[in-house]
C-alpha cells in the first residue's frame, strides 16, 4: 500500500517542474545540515514554480511571494494532510532523487573511510610502492589531489601501470616513450602532460626521497627522469660549446677535438653528451689564474664573444637551462673548472643565475653581474607586470641588482656590456 503512495507521489511532484527546484533545495538543506530543517529561498522560482508549490501547499501564490521562503517543516506537515499522508520528506526525496540522502559530513567520513581502505589495500597488492602509500597517509598539501583520485576506477588501473612500470626500470639508458612502449604497448602512456604521467612522476619523485611537489619545470622533470635511466629527448635538447674537449674514458673524443682545432662551434645534443664522461677546456689556464669556462644564455652575444676572442671556452644555454646545459657543466664542475655565468638583467636573468649559484655552489662565479654592470647596461626596457617576479629573489645574492630593477622598472640585456664581457677574457689570458 505504502509502495503504491509513493509511486503516486512521485507521478504528482514529477510532473509540475517546480518541485524539481523546491526539492533540490531541499536535498542541498539536508546535506548541509544532516536532518531537515530551516527554510529555503523562493527567490529564484518563475511565477508558474510558484503556482505549483503555493496550490500543493493550499495557499495563494501572492501570499508565498510575499513571504519569500518555505519552512521545510510546514512542507512536511502539508504532506500529512495530503493523499500521501504517512509518507515522509526523507522517504519522498531519496525516491524521488533515486539515491540515498547523506549529509556533507556523513558523505565526507564514509569517502575517507573508503580512501584509507583502497591505500591499505594497494599496500598489500603493491608493496614495491609501500614507500609511495606510506607517503601519501601522510596528506601533505602536494598529495591532496591524489586522494581525490583514491577510489576512482581510473586510479586503480594506473597503479596497476605504475606497479607494473617501477618494477621493470632500465639499468642502461632508454629513451622514456620507448620505455612506456615496451611497458604498456603505447608510448605516449605515461606522457607526463596526462594524468598517469602527473601520477607517475609524484611516485618516482617520492621514491628517490623528495618530499613536496614533484618539479614542476622542463629540465627538473628531465634530471628526475634520468635518474632513473630515463631520457626524455636526446636530439632537441641540445647545448652549443666552443674550444671544449671531451673524453670518453681515457681517449679523447676526436670530434670535440677537430672541433677545438678548427676553432668550430658544436652544438651538442643530450644523445652525444651522455657518451661522454668527462670534459675540459681544451686550452691550459695560463699561471695564475683560474682555470674557467665561460656560459652565457644568448646566441647573438656568444657568437660575438668568439669574433673577438676565438679561443674563448664558452657554453650557450640558449635560454633557460635545457638538461644538455646543465650535464655539460656538471662534467666541467666535476673537472673542477671554474663556470662563470652572464645572463640578462631582467627577472628571468637573475632567476636563472640564482639557481646557477645554487646548483654549482664554489665553482659558481656570477659574471657582470653586478648593480654597476646593470646601470652599465643602459637599461631602457619597461618591466610592466615581470616585475612581480623580482620578489623571489630580493632575498638572494642578487638582491642588490634585484633592489635595482625594481626601483627602475627596467630590464637590462648582456648585449649592452659585451665591451666589457670581451674585456674579461682577455685579460684572463684567453686570445
Amino acid at each position: 500500500m505504502m509502495s503504491r503512495k509513493l509511486d503516486d507521489a512521485l507521478v504528482y511532484f514529477k510532473g509540475k517542474k517546480g518541485f524539481d527546484v523546491l526539492f533540490l533545495l531541499f536535498r542541498k538543506k539536508y546535506e548541509s545540515l544532516g536532518r531537515f530543517g530551516g527554510a529555503v529561498d523562493l527567490a529564484c522560482f518563475t511565477d508558474k514554480e510558484i503556482e505549483e508549490v503555493a496550490g500543493f501547499m493550499g495557499e495563494y501564490p501572492h501570499h508565498l511571494v510575499r513571504r519569500g521562503k518555505l519552512m521545510l517543516s510546514h512542507f512536511e506537515q502539508r504532506l500529512q494532510q495530503t493523499r500521501f499522508a504517512g509518507i515522509t520528506l526523507h522517504e519522498l526525496l531519496e525516491a524521488y532523487w533515486g539515491k540515498q540522502l547523506q549529509s556533507r559530513k556523513a558523505a565526507k567520513a564514509e569517502r575517507e573511510t573508503a580512501q584509507r581502505e583502497k591505500l591499505d589495500d594497494y599496500k598489500k597488492r603493491y608493496p614495491d610502492l609501500i614507500r609511495w602509500f606510506t607517503y601519501l597517509e601522510g596528506r601533505t598539501s602536494d598529495t591532496q589531489w591524489i586522494w581525490r583520485l583514491l577510489i576512482e576506477p581510473d586510479f586503480a588501473d594506473a597503479v596497476e601501470i605504475m606497479a607494473h612500470a617501477y618494477t621493470r626500470l632500465p639499468e642502461r639508458m632508454e629513451r622514456y616513450p620507448l620505455f612506456s612502449q615496451r611497458i604498456t604497448g603505447n608510448p605516449h602512456a605515461l606522457d607526463i602532460t596526462e594524468l598517469r604521467g602527473k601520477l607517475w612522476v609524484h611516485l618516482l619523485h617520492v621514491m628517490v626521497g623528495g618530499q613536496g611537489a614533484p618539479p614542476s619545470n622542463t629540465e627538473a622533470l628531465n634530471e628526475l627522469l634520468l635518474q632513473y635511466n630515463l631520457l626524455r629527448d636526446d636530439i632537441q635538447n641540445f647545448v652549443t660549446q666552443a674550444n671544449l674537449l671531451a673524453y670518453e674514458g681515457d681517449r679523447e673524443h676526436p670530434v670535440w677535438r677537430a672541433a677545438a682545432d678548427e676553432k668550430s662551434v658544436m652544438n651538442v645534443p643530450m644523445r652525444e653528451l651522455m657518451k661522454v664522461n668527462r670534459v675540459t677546456a681544451a686550452k691550459p689556464a695560463c699561471a695564475g689564474l683560474m682555470s674557467g669556462v665561460y656560459i652565457v644564455e644568448n646566441s647573438g652575444v656568444f657568437s660575438a664573444l668568439l669574433d673577438a676572442v676565438p679561443d674563448a671556452p664558452l657554453i650557450c644555454t640558449h635560454g633557460q637551462f635545457k638538461l644538455a646545459g646543465l650535464h655539460l657543466m656538471d662534467l666541467l664542475a666535476k673537472a673542477d673548472h671554474t663556470l662563470f655565468y652572464s645572463g640578462d638583467f631582467d627577472p628571468e636573468g637573475l632567476a636563472m643565475a640564482v639557481r646557477f649559484k645554487e646548483r654549482y655552489g664554489d665553482q659558481a662565479r656570477l659574471w657582470r653581474m653586478t648593480t654597476a654592470d646593470y646601470k652599465a647596461s643602459t637599461p631602457v626596457v619597461e618591466l610592466g607586470e615581470r616585475e612581480s617576479r623580482l620578489h623571489s629573489i630580493l632575498d638572494s645574492e642578487l638582491g642588490e641588482v634585484a633592489h635595482a630593477l625594481k626601483e627602475t622598472g627596467r630590464a637590462g640585456y648582456q648585449e649592452g656590456i659585451l665591451t666589457l664581457l670581451i674585456h674579461d677574457l682577455l685579460i684572463n689570458g684567453i686570445r
